[in-house]
């Protein structure tokens, strides 16, 4: 091993500090706490990528009573030409909802209506999906309070190497 560099050890290593990233090492510390769960990212993970301006696709999602996952995967896959994995589409379409919820209990704020339920727009022509998001750029922020608080360990200064 090279004098400037450390080894360490962990249980899982999450590549990635954009919203799934942080969700999977939040999700594999709540599965188990004693699991040592590293996340390394190219930057600094509270402010990387398209995600700290606001910007993230998690904003379309099918809520309830305003679409179904099959009018979902349609419309994408018109939007996308035909060109789409819509059995991932489904899958992704089918677990919004809570995904969404989740977010929302950990601070992330999305637009709610008169009645405190979520605001759904209409940009598509077979169901409402977008969540407006007025402080989107904070979810970083939130992410990261959530890692720290399961005691993920977050780096952007490793070199990885894998073994054998």
């Amino acid at each position: 091993m090279d004098k400037n560099f450390s080894e360490t050890t962990v249980d899982i290593i999450v590549v990635g500090g954009g919203t799934a990233g942080p969700m999977a090492a939040i999700a594999a510390k709540e599965a188990n706490r004693d699991l040592a769960v590293l996340l390394i990212e190219k930057a600094n993970v509270k402010r990387s990528g398209a995600i700290s301006m606001g910007m993230d696709g998690l904003n379309n999602a099918v809520i309830p009573g305003h679409a179904s996952p099959e009018q979902y995967v349609k419309e994408i896959t018109i939007a996308n030409d035909g060109i789409v994995d819509q059995s991932a589409i489904l899958t992704y379409a089918s677990k919004s909802f809570d995904m969404i919820t989740r977010l929302d209990r950990m601070g992330v704020k999305f637009e709610k209506d008169e009645t405190g339920d979520f605001n759904v727009k209409k940009v598509h022509h077979l169901g409402n999906y977008v969540l407006p998001m007025p402080e989107g750029h904070d979810m970083k922020k939130i992410l990261y309070r959530h890692l720290k608080k399961h005691r993920v360990e977050i780096t952007n200064r490793l070199f990885v190497r894998l073994s054998g």
